[in-house]
C-alpha cells in the first residue's frame, strides 16, 4: 500500500494522511510499502517527527519518496532518511540498504 503524508494531494496514493497523527496510527497498523512525505503538514509535528517515529518504532517502510519543495526543509527529509540508512540516486526516492 502507498501512503502520503501531506496536505496536498500531489502525489497518487492508496491512503492519505495530512498530519503526522495519522500517518503514525496508518503506519502502526497497515503494511506501507510505499511512503511519500512532505515537510508542512497539518498541526506542531511536521515530516521529519514523522520519518524519526517511524524509524524508531521500525514502521519505515523499505521505498521512501520526498515530496517537498522548500530546498530547506526537503535537505531535513533527506538527511534523516540518510542517517536511517536510506540511500537515494535522485534525492527524490529513497530504498533502504
Amino acid at each position: 500500500m502507498r501512503l502520503a503524508v501531506s496536505k496536498t494531494l500531489g502525489y497518487r496514493a492508496d491512503l492519505y494522511c495530512v498530519d503526522a497523527r495519522s500517518a503514525k496510527k496508518v503506519l502502526k497498523e497497515k503494511a506501507v510499502s510505499i511512503l511519500a512525505i512532505d515537510y508542512y503538514l497539518v498541526g506542531r509535528d511536521n515530516g521529519c517527527d514523522v520519518l524519526k517515529w517511524a524509524n524508531t518504532h521500525h514502521v519505515l517502510p523499505n521505498y521512501v519518496v520526498v515530496m517537498e519543495r522548500d530546498r530547506a526543509k526537503r535537505l531535513e527529509l533527506i538527511n534523516k532518511l540518510k542517517v536511517g540508512g536510506y540511500r537515494s540516486g535522485d534525492n527524490i526516492t529513497f530504498i533502504k540498504v
